[in-house]
């Protein structure tokens, strides 16, 4: 009887790296260029922008007020972006 040597089998899954988008810039690898960077931050306006200026405007703050929410950077978006391709890579919604 023929015995045959075992054979082990290695798989390797290449799992994506998963980044959690904040508001500080991330170290990570653009999946567009492939190039190691850290991300370029910018602001947007967003969903909780908007909420918060509803809001103020239902206080009564109607005689500019409620535009602040405009003007200011925790009230908005994150976006990040490949500072090399310019490919916007993650964002952070805060709403």
């Amino acid at each position: 009887m023929a015995t045959y040597p075992a054979t082990t089998v290695v798989m390797h899954h290449h799992q994506p790296n998963i980044h959690m988008f904040r508001e500080l810039p991330v170290r990570m690898r653009c999946q567009y260029c492939s190039a190691e960077i850290t991300t370029s931050t910018t602001y947007e306006t967003g969903t909780l922008t908007w909420v918060i200026a509803g809001i103020l405007l239902l206080f009564g703050l109607w005689l500019g007020c409620c535009l602040i929410p405009f003007c200011v950077d925790g009230c908005k978006d994150v976006v990040h972006r490949c500072p090399s391709c310019q490919q916007v890579v993650g964002k952070f919604n805060r709403m």
